[in-house]
């Protein structure tokens, strides 16, 4: 068993606090500043955004990418995983060239989800997700594939039969995430998704819901790993919001110690996945 890699998911709050406003560059690098105090592993970040009234996909500054990855690792040794995986193919790859944070989320089918009080549904085929992967390949990006249900699992064998992806694979589960990719938060669904997954791979939980405590537990308990924070869900408990995605972190330590589970520090991740900083 892998040491716990906790991701602090660092960013607006999904879905957002009352009369909250997008982030800016300062506010996404002292949230990850403060988690990596924390002992966080991960930090998953987002360029803030707007979103195309055509296409519906996000729509990030190349520039406000850059600053922030920079900014970050002046500043801790923290791993970057950039998220707004709904992005076009060709903006997406060519953030990775240009930024090359150690990990990107990574679609595997059509993306509809309910986020900050909007629907945003957008399309991505398997000709997408090779052409993308080939991106990540040659960037030396991870990626790291999200698994909203079933379908995604049986996608990501395609795009495994395609194309020869470095071991061992970094996953991350989605439960109860709102829209046409949600999926049950339940110990069932999490027992009945893990065995699809491709063998040799490292898969981490999100969960948007009052469940998250209870999964999260579940995964650190049979070898998986946690992503939680203000960025994915703002609540620490229910009707009670986060403090900041550092406070996730704690928790979370709090729960490996008691499984007396050792918690990875960036250089042990890298290590893990290969990479060279």
């Amino acid at each position: 068993m892998h040491p716990l890699m906790i991701t602090a998911a660092c960013g607006q709050a999904f879905p957002p606090r009352p009369n909250a406003t997008i982030d800016t560059v300062d506010d996404v690098v002292k949230s990850v500043v403060m988690a990596a105090k924390a002992g966080a592993t991960i930090a998953q970040i987002r360029a803030p955004s707007t979103h195309s009234p055509v296409t519906g996909r996000p729509q990030t500054d190349l520039k406000r990418w850059i600053e922030m990855v920079s900014r970050i690792r002046d500043a801790c040794d923290i791993l970057i995983h950039a998220g707004t995986a709904a992005m076009e193919v060709d903006a997406r790859i060519e953030m990775i060239e240009t930024v090359r944070p150690d990990f990107a989320s990574f679609l595997l089918g059509h993306h509809g989800i309910v986020s900050r009080g909007k629907e945003h549904a957008s399309l991505r085929t398997r000709a997408d997700g090779w052409r993308l992967l080939q991106g990540h390949l040659k960037a030396g990006v991870i990626p790291d594939f999200e698994v909203f249900h079933s379908g995604n699992a049986r996608n990501l064998q395609y795009l495994l039969e395609q194309e020869q992806v470095p071991r061992p694979l970094a996953l991350t589960l989605f439960f109860g995430w709102d829209g046409g990719e949600w999926s049950p938060p339940t110990v069932e669904e999490l027992l009945h998704r893990v065995p699809l997954l491709p063998p040799d791979s490292i898969w981490s939980i999100t969960v948007a819901g009052p469940e998250q405590t209870i999964m999260q537990s579940l995964a650190i308990a049979r070898g998986g790993h946690v992503r939680a924070g203000l960025g994915d869900y703002p609540y620490y408990n229910e009707g009670v919001f986060w403090r900041d995605s550092a406070q996730f972190v704690e928790r979370s330590r709090r729960i490996a110690d008691e499984m007396n589970r050792e918690v990875a520090t960036p250089a042990m991740a890298a290590k893990i996945f290969g990479l060279k900083r």
